[in-house]
């Protein structure tokens, strides 16, 4: 090992001023471009909506339980890692550090281009160190997020479903002599190169029908007491009640307008894109379409239908995908309040495209800039039956 360290120490001591002054430069632009690029996505995220929180706390998983699941998890990778290491004859070992998770909190999920609903998070660091002979430990930070959704609440017979889902992991430690003789970077490369893995797992609660999703209140780090809870679907009765209220919505054409950015048509002049809609959950396309700026076409997609239980509001999401489909995708939303009748009548929205705006006088950074390029019409009809019998 160490000569194979003593032959790369050279390349790193010539390479390392240049790497830097040019990695130097390019995080700077690239930094510059991505958080403007995230102050215009997050003006796409639409509102969620839904599942309401808990009402009562009579279904209910307690945070220990899942985070004990997670422990036996790690232990188990541990032991069958140092077992291999063993086998191939090497003396590196691993250990698993005291594991550490948050109170778990009521998320939204941050999709552009389709529905937004709540979920239960709860976040967890998961530590294993390395021990190598000769050189100083190495330690290994894994966060991983435990993620529970009321999945298919909005059919009224909704599933809690886990989802643990890791991020990159972090390598720790070492020692003021490797630092001086340029070794660090490359020791630390050979772990993570060997990490033991942990991957994305979705797993079903039995047993577990649910209509809301939520969180206990907060009590900080790594309280066993903690609980996401849920409750049932409520059952009707069939017969001499009253009749289910419901939306329609009905997609009457879009327009493609003029759109210029910098000067230019953006995109084609002729597109051929696919129309991708949504009224919550349900989701409609409509075929291909070829479309030069200031056409109309009338739309040919079936109605959706939203049915009981209606949420406190209705988003209607449009996404138009340039073919061939993955190229391209502009989007936009709109929401309406159950409060308002959610907006019955007709309705526009319009679908912007982007483009960025190089640096210039005022601005030394690049902007992303929107406009209009398509409109959607649609009509909304909100039904409340009369009593039957």
């Amino acid at each position: 090992m160490f000569d194979s360290i003593k032959n790369q120490t050279q390349e790193f001591i010539r390479t390392r001023t240049r790497k830097r002054s040019k990695r130097t430069l390019h995080i700077t632009i690239l930094a510059a471009i991505t958080l403007t690029a995230v102050s215009v996505a997050r003006g796409q995220i639409s509102p969620p909506i839904g599942p309401e929180t808990y009402r009562t706390d009579t279904h209910q998983i307690g945070v220990g339980i899942l985070t004990g699941m997670v422990k036996t998890t790690v232990q188990q990778i541990v032991t069958d890692t140092n077992a291999e290491l063993s086998r191939q004859g090497k003396s590196i070992r691993i250990q698993m550090l005291p594991f550490k998770f948050w109170s778990p909190s009521r998320m939204a999920t941050q999709y552009t281009n389709r529905p937004n609903e709540w979920f239960v998070k709860i976040p967890t660091m998961i530590g294993i160190n390395v021990d190598i002979p000769v050189v100083a430990d190495r330690q290994i930070y894994y966060p991983l997020d435990l993620n529970l959704t009321c999945n298919g609440w909005q059919t009224n017979n909704g599933v809690i479903k886990v989802t643990a889902q890791p991020g990159p992991p972090s390598v720790e430690g070492g020692s003021i002599i490797e630092d001086v003789i340029h070794v660090r970077d490359y020791i630390d490369s050979q772990v993570r190169s060997h990490l033991p893995g942990i991957a994305a797992v979705t797993q079903t609660i039995p047993n577990s029908q649910c209509v809301t999703i939520g969180a206990s209140p907060n009590t900080g780090t790594s309280d066993p007491f903690a609980f996401i809870a849920w409750d049932a679907p409520i059952r009707r009765p069939i017969g001499g009640t009253v009749a289910i209220p419901r939306l329609e919505v009905s997609f009457i054409k879009l327009k493609r307008l003029r759109a210029r950015g910098n000067g230019a048509l953006l995109y084609s002049p002729t597109e051929n894109i696919m129309l991708d809609v949504y009224a919550n959950f349900n989701e409609r396309q409509s075929g291909d379409l070829t479309m030069k700026e200031d056409d109309e076409v009338t739309l040919n997609i079936r109605p959706i239908v939203v049915n009981a239980p209606l949420p406190n509001s209705l988003v209607m999401i449009a996404n138009l995908n340039q073919q061939p489909l993955g190229s391209t995708q502009d989007s936009a939303f709109a929401a309406a309040l159950r409060t308002a009748n959610y907006s019955p009548g007709v309705h526009t929205l319009q679908i912007p495209k982007h483009y960025v705006i190089p640096p210039g006088p005022g601005h030394r950074k690049p902007i992303i800039a929107t406009t209009p390029a398509y409109e959607l019409t649609y009509n909304v009809n909100y039904v409340i039956p009369t009593r039957v019998q």
